[in-house]
């Protein structure tokens, strides 16, 4: 019951990014590897990183999908974890008789930084679920800072394979421009 009284959404990511912001020959060249000994690693590590980027700027980087769902009613103004959001898919209300009725576009709208929609009147139901398509786009629409702090996170990774060092300064540096900051 405090969830709902607190109105703490869930958030579900329904579709993951299709490609990393950065590619497996981008990593080895920072790298210096040329062998193919270390690709699956070396892969996981590039995602590893851009998750642990996307947590720290709280935005998306490429192309992907998330669903936030609430109980009961969605507050009039909701923020988007996980911007820039490109499009709101539905917003749908469940009743409590488990019908469906998708609100129409015309009742909210994205705010202007893109990270928020706002309702003309709060959606109540016993769930309202928001789905949206967010992201910069394609890997070459990620901001450069961003995909260098990825690679510098990878080959810090790489390079500490025993150790657990955490996100590298240089990476932090790079990304600190671009992350979310709620006022």
């Amino acid at each position: 019951m405090d969830r709902i009284m607190n109105q703490i959404p869930y958030l579900d990511l329904i579709t993951p990014p299709a490609l990393e912001p950065v590619s497996l020959a981008e990593a080895k060249l920072a790298l210096r590897i040329d062998s193919n000994a270390d690709d699956k690693h070396i892969q996981s590590l590039i995602k590893a990183a851009r998750v642990m980027a996307e947590e720290y700027l709280r935005r998306a980087l490429v192309t992907q999908t998330w669903q936030l769902q609430y109980d009961l009613y969605a507050p009039s103004v909701v923020n988007l974890p996980r911007g820039p959001v490109k499009t709101i898919s539905f917003v749908k209300v469940i009743s409590s008789d488990w019908t469906e009725n998708t609100i129409s576009e015309d009742a909210y709208y994205l705010n202007a930084g893109k990270e928020a929609i706002i309702f003309d009147a709060a959606p109540m139901g016993q769930i309202v679920q928001i789905q949206y398509t967010s992201g910069y786009g394609l890997p070459s629409d990620v901001p450069e800072p961003i995909r260098q702090g990825i690679l510098t996170h990878v080959v810090g990774m790489y390079e500490n394979r025993m150790e657990n060092k955490g996100m590298p300064d240089a990476a932090i540096n790079l990304y600190d421009r671009y992350r979310v900051v709620k006022l």
